[in-house]
């Protein structure tokens, strides 16, 4: 069976999906399997013996069930593909607005990073409320990694103004076009003293997928662009929960390592 029909295979079934993340968690006899669904013994012992057919669970001579080496990496697979619909559908309106082309499928798998996010927009009374929300973050923050598709000196210069007032840090990927407008606008030697002090580590890329992604000790945002060109500063994927910071910065060094390979 090809990967796509087992997938099929296991999601078409509401008791074999079950059985395969029940045992995913841990392993389990048959009764104790019954007694967790309620189900009739000959039902139970089915759905088992389908999925043992395909290699995603194993019998132990104790009597205990568990999964496979394969059935894990597909209840595992299967669980980033919950999370990341999860994702889609808690911030559906901010995905549909943008255009996402541009970012490689790798990186769109990351989605689920922003599950608990917010969007921040533009209203009538406070235009610029995704830019202020973003300044008023950075302005806190002290080690801070970027992708920057993208040029803005006010974005640039609260980021040095942060650097200096907590002798921070800023890791940063962009392109040499970007680079070269941040070099330009720096008329006052601020970015490059903080590179000369090593305290920014520009990172030169030939292109990037149109996605300003933030990353921070205090929060991570995103931005993303209208189309391929029109770069969309009216909303703003938001996370301030520090518990969810980890995988920011874990996607970041994953997007890192990659594009500089």
């Amino acid at each position: 069976m090809d990967d796509f029909n087992l997938l099929k295979f296991i999601v078409t079934s509401e008791l074999r999906l079950k059985l395969l993340f029940s045992l995913y968690d841990s392993s389990k006899t048959i009764k104790e399997l019954e007694s967790e669904f309620n189900r009739k013994p000959g039902n139970i012992s089915r759905g088992l013996n389908e999925l043992k057919s395909c290699k995603l669970i194993q019998k132990f001579p104790n009597k205990m069930y568990a999964v496979s080496s394969i059935g894990f990496l597909l209840a595992k697979n299967l669980e980033n593909l919950m999370y990341n619909l999860e994702a889609v559908d808690a911030n559906g309106e901010f995905w549909e607005n943008h255009s996402i082309r541009s970012i490689p499928n790798k990186f769109l798998k990351e989605l689920s990073l922003f599950n608990g996010g917010s969007v921040v927009k533009s209203t009538i009374t406070e235009f610029a409320k995704p830019i202020n929300v973003y300044l008023d973050n950075i302005k806190n923050s002290t080690y801070i990694c970027i992708i920057l598709p993208v040029f803005s000196k006010i974005f640039m210069d609260a980021i040095a103004e942060a650097l200096i007032n907590h002798d921070g840090y800023l890791d940063l990927i962009t392109t040499k076009n970007i680079y070269d407008l941040v070099v330009k606008s720096d008329s006052d030697n601020m970015i490059k003293a903080l590179v000369r002090d090593k305290k920014i580590n520009f990172y030169i890329v030939d292109d990037l997928p149109n996605m300003f992604f933030t990353v921070s000790d205090v929060f991570a945002s995103l931005f993303l662009f209208f189309d391929d060109v029109v770069f969309d500063n009216s909303e703003m994927l938001l996370l301030d929960d520090k518990s969810d910071l980890n995988d920011a910065y874990r996607f970041y060094r994953y997007f890192k390592k990659d594009i500089l390979k």
